[in-house]
């Protein structure tokens, strides 16, 4: 039995088999930006799915949505009535991060984009915390909970639905 459960082991890490691989990922968020006396921490969902993109719902303080998908960002702000449209190469990409990270513990890995350095911490094979120092000089910390990994995403879910009324502003 033991040497059943070591070759498991070891060809599971010759297939290239990664702790941060998924298909997608469904969770709550806490997010904290922490720059010199200030402190500000935002909350809400986020839906990611590996192929087609993710959807960040920002609830606290204000509503916020965020869909990247296909190399584009789409920012849309109800209470401005306003939508942004960007290029994702000026945002990060989690799928990107996640995809890209090394291991460095059992329960530690740490991934380089765009000349940040990302730290995850990893808990029941899903990512729990990823933290990074912005090009700003700000210490920004994602909690996740709740977290349900590969589980169905409605693709709907990560198109973005602009009002007709919502100023655009596209880079």
């Amino acid at each position: 039995m033991r040497k059943i459960i070591v070759i498991l082991i070891l060809s599971l890490n010759l297939f290239g088999y990664n702790e941060l691989e998924f298909d997608s990922i469904d969770a709550k968020f806490t997010q904290t930006i922490k720059s010199q006396n200030q402190t500000i921490n935002y909350s809400g969902l986020v839906v990611i799915d590996s192929k087609l993109g993710a959807f960040w719902q920002y609830q606290t303080p204000t509503t916020k949505l965020i869909y990247f998908r296909e190399n584009r960002v789409t920012i849309i702000e109800p209470e401005l009535e306003q939508a942004i449209i960007t290029s994702l190469k000026n945002s990060p990409d989690i799928t990107q991060i996640l995809k890209n990270a090394k291991k460095l513990t059992d329960d530690k890995f740490q991934a380089q984009y765009d000349d940040i350095i990302y730290n995850i911490t990893m808990q029941n094979n899903s990512p729990k915390l990823i933290s990074y120092e912005d090009k700003l000089g700000n210490q920004i910390t994602i909690e996740f909970t709740q977290i349900i990994k590969n589980k169905p995403i409605n693709k709907e879910l990560l198109t973005p639905k602009i009002p007709a009324n919502y100023d655009i502003i596209s880079n």
